[in-house]
């Protein structure tokens, strides 16, 4: 009898936990589809901006040029997600960039969206041999997976990188005309 009691007492225990958690304080409920949009930045890596229109080709620290790309992620809950990405020059398909990762996604926010805190630089200068870039539409791919292999989404923007036209412009010119 005591040790029935003594059952009975764990599973009220376990539910009455089980309801509390639901109940309060939570993440907010993800409902639908998940959903991505893709974006780029203001030069200085900063705000949410859209990736259509000229990009600035941006110096990085290692000599090369690389477009900032940044997206959003609607209803998709906080954990890991894989990613996908690829440039490709729009005339030809040709590949200019292909990288996979991992990302931890971070809690979304009342209205489930989740903004990735900062931007991804998306290498493209040097430029392989003989593919020319400068001022040619590129088209950035992105795929969100989840760490199974589902599908969250995809989204696709075309952008026309741009050289500085600082101090910078020539070694752009020349590095990213694929010479």
């Amino acid at each position: 009898m005591i040790r029935g009691l003594l059952v009975t007492g764990v599973v009220f225990a376990l539910a009455a936990c089980g309801a509390a958690l639901s109940g309060c304080g939570g993440p907010p409920e993800i409902v639908g589809k998940g959903s991505l949009t893709l974006g780029g930045t203001a030069v200085d890596g900063t705000g949410f901006l859209p990736l259509t229109g000229d990009q600035p080709l941006v110096a990085g620290a290692q000599g090369g040029f690389h477009v900032w790309l940044k997206f959003r992620l609607k209803n998709v809950p906080s954990g890991h997600i894989e990613l996908h990405r690829t440039a490709r020059r729009s005339e030809d398909e040709r590949l200019l960039l292909q990288t996979d990762g991992v990302l931890e996604v971070g809690e979304p926010n009342g209205d489930g969206m989740w903004e990735l805190p900062e931007p991804f630089p998306t290498f493209l200068c040097p430029s392989p041999l003989g593919v020319d870039l400068i001022d040619r539409p590129l088209r950035f791919h992105v795929t969100a997976s989840r760490p199974d292999g589902t599908l969250i989404d995809e989204a696709e923007s075309e952008a026309t990188p741009r050289c500085p036209t600082d101090a910078q412009a020539e070694f752009c010119q020349r590095i990213c005309a694929g010479m």
